[in-house]
C-alpha cells in the first residue's frame, strides 16, 4: 500500500510542477469550477488511481499544453458522480470508457473526439470488453451457468465493461442475469479492490475491464494465475483475457462548453503524441460503435437508473403521458362514434322511409317518362316512315305514270314493257311493306331475321335499284373485293347504304369533278363497305351535327339519315364510323359482321 501511494504522490507532484494543475488523489465528486480561465477534465477512475496515472499522464500533460496559458483542472469520478456531473455541467472534457461516454453524452450531450488504445489492444473499434474472474482454486464456477447463486461484486451498476457487457452476454447466452446472482454489490470503488475482495473470499466472483489484470500482474500488484477468467474468449488481435465480445477503447469527448478551437488543438496535439514507453498507449480514432449501441439499446440502459417502479414511471413517464393521452383520445373518438352511429342509424331509418316514398313518385315519374318516350318514338317513326318510303313510292309513280301515258296516248303497252312495269311495282310495293313492317318492329322492339348475303351483290342491287327509280345522277367508282359475305338483315343494308349514297349525292351538289367512292372490302374483324365523296370541307360544328337525331347540314332536310344509317347498322351487330376526308368530303364507314363459309346459303 506504501508503494502504490508513493508512486501516486509522484504523479501528482509532477504534473503540478509541469502544468500547475490539481490532481486529485481520493475519488470524489469535484465541485464544477466555472472560470473561464480553466479547462476542466473529468476522469473515471474505474481501475484504480495507479493504474488511471500511468494510463494517463502522457495525456495529461499534452492536454495542458494544448490549453495553455488556460489552467487544466483535472477532476476525478466514479461512474455514478460522472454522469451527475455531466448533467450539472461540470466538466468540459472527459475520459471514460466508451459505453459510460455513449450514455452521458446521450443524456448530457457533447461529442466524442478520440479513442484511446495501447499495445494490448491494437484495434480501437475492439479495444475494450468485460471480464468475469474468480479464484483459480474454485473448481465449481468454470462457465456461465456456474455462476448461480453466486455473490457478485462489481465497482458500479453504471460500469460498461464491469457490468453492462458483461450482464450483456451473459444474456446473450439465453441465461437471465438479474436471477442469476445471489447478491450484487455495487463497491463504489475502482476495480483494484474487486480483485482484493475476491482474492481474500470477500466475494465469489466479480466483474472487471479487459487488460487490468495483465496490468496488475506486470506491475507485480497480482500473483501469477491467483485467478482464473470464466468465459474466457480469444482473439488474435485482442491480447488481454476477456469474457465478452470486444467494444471500442476509451474516449475522448468534450462538452459544448469548450470551443471548437480549443478542441482543435486539443486533437491534434494528441493526434501527434507518440505511444508511451510504459503502456504503448496512444489516441486515434474509432469507427465502429454499431455493437456497443445495440448492447445499449438492448438493455434499455441510456439513463442507467435502478429499475424500480419509480424508475420505471419516471423512465417510461413519455411514454405514460403519451398513452394516457392516446387512451383519451379512444375513449372520446369511442364515445363520438356510438353517438354518431347512433344518429346515422336514425338518419338511415328515415331515409329509408323516405326511399320507398321516392320509389312510389320515381315509378309515378317512369310511367310518365314511358309515355313521352313512347310519343316521341311516334314522332321519329313518323320520319321515318315519311322519309323511306319515299324510295319505293316514287319507284311506283314512275311506272305508273309511263304506263298512263302511254294509255292515254291510245298506245297499248307491249306485254314485255307491261309485265317488267307491273313486276317493279309489285316489288317496290312490296318494297314499302317491308319498310312498313320493319317501322312496325321497331316500335314493337322486335329482332329481325338476320341473313348472308354477298356485299358486292347487295351494292349492285342498291345502284341498279337508284338507276331505275332516275336517284342515281352522280359519278361513282367500285373497289369491290370478290367473296365479301355478310350477315345482317338486308332491308337494313339496302336502307344504310341508300341513306348514304343518297347524302353522298346531295353533297356533290355542285361541285365539279364530283364523284362517289364505293369500296368492299373484309379486314380481319369486319366486312367493310365505305362510301366517299369528294364534297366541301366540313367544319366541326357541321360534322359533330350530322350524327344528332333531328338535325341536319341540308336546309330542308329532317335530320334523320345518318342518325337512321347508324341505328340500323348497330342493331345488325356493326359500327358506322364517320371521319372527314382532309381535302374536303366525308367517309362513312359500314362495318358488318362477316358470315363464315359454311353458313347457310345465300340469300
Amino acid at each position: 500500500m506504501k508503494k502504490v501511494l508513493s508512486k501516486i504522490c509522484l504523479f501528482v507532484c509532477a504534473v503540478t510542477a509541469a502544468t500547475n494543475l490539481s490532481f486529485a488523489s481520493e475519488i470524489k465528486k469535484t465541485e464544477p469550477v466555472t472560470s473561464k480561465s480553466e479547462v476542466r477534465l473529468a476522469v473515471v477512475n474505474s481501475f484504480g488511481v495507479n493504474i488511471s496515472v500511468r494510463y494517463f499522464n502522457g495525456t495529461v500533460n499534452a492536454i495542458a499544453k494544448a490549453v495553455a496559458p488556460r489552467r487544466l483542472n483535472i477532476q476525478i469520478y466514479d461512474q455514478e458522480n460522472f454522469l451527475e456531473a455531466a448533467r450539472n455541467d461540470g466538466f468540459d472534457l472527459a475520459i471514460a470508457s466508451s459505453g459510460l461516454t455513449a450514455v452521458m453524452l446521450d443524456s448530457s450531450g457533447g461529442t466524442a473526439l478520440l479513442t484511446a488504445i495501447n499495445k494490448y489492444t491494437p484495434d480501437p473499434n475492439r479495444a475494450n470488453a468485460g471480464v468475469i474472474i474468480t479464484r483459480s482454486d474454485r473448481a465449481d464456477i468454470n462457465s456461465l451457468e456456474d455462476l448461480r447463486g453466486k455473490t457478485l461484486a462489481v465497482s458500479s451498476k453504471k460500469a460498461f465493461a464491469g457490468f453492462l457487457a458483461v450482464f450483456g452476454e451473459i444474456e446473450a447466452e439465453g441465461i437471465n442475469p438479474n436471477h442469476l446472482f445471489r447478491t450484487v454489490t455495487a463497491t463504489r470503488q475502482p476495480m483494484t479492490d474487486l480483485v482484493d475482495r475476491v482474492l481474500n473470499k470477500e466475494v465469489d466472483v466479480a466483474f472487471v475491464a479487459s487488460c487490468m489484470l495483465e496490468n496488475m500482474e506486470e506491475k507485480d500488484s497480482l500473483p501469477p494465475r491467483a485467478l482464473k477468467v470464466i468465459n474466457e474468449r480469444k482473439d488474435d488481435n485482442f491480447y488481454c483475457k476477456h469474457s465478452t465480445r470486444l467494444y471500442p477503447g476509451w474516449i475522448l469527448s468534450a462538452k459544448s462548453s469548450l470551443s471548437s478551437q480549443t478542441a482543435r488543438n486539443i486533437v491534434e496535439a494528441l493526434l501527434q503524441l507518440k505511444p508511451d514507453s510504459q503502456e504503448g498507449t496512444y489516441w486515434t480514432i474509432a469507427s465502429d460503435f454499431e455493437q456497443m449501441n445495440l448492447l445499449l439499446q438492448r438493455t434499455a440502459i441510456r439513463y442507467l437508473d435502478d429499475r424500480t417502479v419509480s424508475w420505471a414511471l419516471n423512465y417510461y413517464k413519455n411514454y405514460f403521458l403519451i398513452g394516457g393521452i392516446l387512451l383519451i383520445v379512444f375513449i372520446l373518438n369511442w364515445i363520438y362514434l356510438a353517438v354518431t352511429v347512433r344518429r346515422k342509424k336514425k338518419e338511415l331509418q328515415k331515409k329509408v322511409e323516405e326511399n320507398k316514398e321516392y320509389e312510389k313518385e320515381n315509378r309515378l315519374i317512369q310511367a310518365r317518362i314511358e309515355s313521352l318516350e313512347k310519343a316521341n318514338t311516334i314522332g321519329i317513326v313518323s320520319g321515318l316512315v315519311a322519309h323511306e318510303l319515299k324510295q319505293p313510292l316514287a319507284a311506283i309513280n314512275n311506272y305508273a305514270e309511263a304506263l298512263l301515258r302511254k294509255l292515254n296516248n291510245n298506245r297499248m303497252p307491249s306485254e314485255t314493257s307491261l309485265s317488267r312495269a307491273l313486276k317493279e311495282i309489285h316489288t317496290e310495293g312490296q318494297r314499302a311493306s317491308d319498310i312498313i313492317d320493319f317501322v312496325r318492329s321497331i316500335g314493337k322492339k322486335e329482332k329481325r331475321e338476320r341473313k348472308v348475303f354477298d356485299a358486292q351483290q347487295k351494292v349492285m342491287s342498291v345502284l341498279e335499284m337508284m338507276r331505275r327509280i332516275g336517284k342515281l345522277y352522280a359519278e361513282y367508282s367500285l373497289e369491290i373485293e370478290e367473296n365479301v359475305l355478310i350477315k345482317a338483315d338486308p332491308l337494313n343494308v339496302d336502307l344504310v347504304l341508300l341513306n348514304l349514297i343518297k347524302n353522298a349525292q346531295e353533297a356533290l351538289t355542285g361541285i365539279p369533278n364530283a364523284e362517289i367512292k364505293i369500296i368492299v372490302r373484309r379486314t380481319e374483324r369486319w366486312a367493310q363497305i365505305i362510301i366517299e365523296d369528294n364534297g366541301p370541307k366540313l367544319s366541326d360544328e357541321e360534322f359533330a351535327r350530322l350524327r344528332r337525331v333531328g338535325q341536319s347540314t341540308k336546309q330542308d332536310g329532317l335530320g334523320l339519315g345518318l342518325a337512321i344509317a347508324q341505328e340500323l347498322t348497330e342493331s345488325n351487330g356493326g359500327i358506322l364510323k364517320l371521319s372527314k376526308i382532309p381535302d374536303g368530303g366525308l367517309r362513312c364507314t359500314v362495318n358488318l359482321p362477316p358470315a363464315k363459309e359454311n353458313n347457310h346459303a345465300l340469300n
